[in-house]
């Protein structure tokens, strides 16, 4: 934790929030139509994609540190389970993201009312530990910042644009007269779709536009991310006790 925690990230975070104000400030002006909700639409899409790389890096870089500095043979050699490791990681991630969620909190309330804002802090935390779980499974896996980082936000757009991609597939396969190929390229994709977490996982942009039930929806998004999350903790504990280690 204190690896992570320090006054760079907070200096970051800082930044973060002005340079998101910033971003409202120069978006409020050009709105017309329904100017508020466009540009706390697209503060929190920002927010929410900053904070999402910004976390993967941190997490990545800390666990691949790990590696290079065999972190790992001296923990194996105390009386510490892997699995303590594992979950150790799991609330470094968890405080990581509360962390970074504040400004978010801040900066969403003073462009709408303090319910979204803290609904949308909620929902983002939820978004970005997913994904930094997402993150330690492909660090652990692959061992590579790089190759982790690519893989981790190539699941997580794909998982994003899941509703386009079915549409897209269905579309195919009724314009291609349901051919045998279509078929079994929508199958493919179905079975990967199936096994990533889904739309209702994400936080939802029409909170800006609209009156929704906000305890229902970040409820059925608790309950999306918690399935997801003790199934990526359960892949990272699989992954990592099957590994060597020289002692």
């Amino acid at each position: 934790m204190l690896g992570i925690l320090s006054r760079r990230l907070l200096i970051w975070v800082l930044v973060l929030a002005l340079l998101t104000m910033l971003v409202g400030s120069f978006f409020s002006e050009l709105a017309i139509i329904n100017g508020r909700a466009i540009v706390v639409a697209l503060v929190a899409d920002f927010l929410r994609y900053s904070l999402g790389l910004f976390a993967l890096l941190v997490i990545t870089t800390s666990v691949a540190e790990d590696y290079e500095f065999k972190q790992f043979e001296r923990l194996l050699t105390m009386p510490l389970s892997r699995w303590q490791y594992i979950v150790a990681q799991v609330l470094v991630i968890a405080s990581l993201c509360l962390l970074l969620v504040l400004p978010v909190l801040l900066v969403i309330s003073l462009y709408s009312d303090w319910q979204v804002g803290l609904y949308w802090a909620s929902a983002i935390w939820l978004e970005i530990f997913l994904l930094g779980l997402l993150g330690m499974l492909a660090i652990l896996s692959l061992e590579k910042i790089p190759l982790a980082v690519c893989f981790s936000l190539a699941v997580y757009l794909l998982a994003k644009l899941s509703g386009l991609i079915s549409q897209m597939l269905a579309e195919s396969v009724r314009l291609s007269d349901g051919s045998l190929t279509s078929r079994f390229v929508d199958y493919i994709f179905e079975a990967i779709l199936y096994l990533l977490p889904g739309l209702e996982t994400f936080a939802e942009n029409d909170v800006f536009f609209g009156n929704v039930d906000l305890i229902e929806t970040i409820s059925v998004q608790f309950s999306s991310t918690a399935i997801y999350a003790l199934f990526l903790i359960a892949v990272c504990l699989v992954d990592f006790y099957r590994k060597e280690f020289n002692l």
